[in-house]
């Protein structure tokens, strides 16, 4: 469970960091804020889907009983 935790975060950590980067890079005529908020929902999407993809057979038998 931790080490499922500590691969979400650095996942999230990561896909912001790349998506800044891409942003400024290629990107630069958008405002500032606007690529911080895209990053961000970026980073918390693939935190979602790590979370949802990582899961076990009985991780979901217990939240369906």
């Amino acid at each position: 469970m931790n080490k499922r935790f500590t691969t979400i975060i650095v996942t999230m950590i990561f896909v912001g960091i790349l998506s800044l980067w891409i942003l400024a890079k290629d990107h630069s005529a958008v405002p500032l804020h606007y690529r911080i908020l895209i990053s961000f929902g970026g980073s918390l999407l693939s935190g979602v889907l790590a979370y949802l993809l990582s899961m076990d057979k009985s991780d979901s038998e217990k939240t369906t009983k």
